[in-house]
């Protein structure tokens, strides 16, 4: 269990450091970053008024063991 939550731990830091890197060195992909944070944010926000909080909460981690559990790379 601890090493499962590790390794979501060292996933999230990859993602962060690849991300600010890509970011650093791409500045033209900036304006496409936040155009997707701001349809994220408004899928979120829909969800959380038409749903509730723990039912969003519940979907969002499915969708993340959906995708972390596909066997295609």
């Amino acid at each position: 269990m601890i090493r499962f939550i590790l390794g979501i731990i060292l996933a999230i830091f990859l993602i962060l450091v690849v991300g600010s890197i890509v970011l650093e060195q791409f500045p033209g992909v900036v304006p496409l970053w936040e155009e997707l944070k701001t349809h994220i944010i408004t899928l979120y926000d829909m969800s959380i008024i038409k749903y509730g909080t723990i039912t969003t909460f519940l979907i969002i981690i499915a969708i993340f063991i959906v995708l972390g559990s596909s066997k295609r790379i």
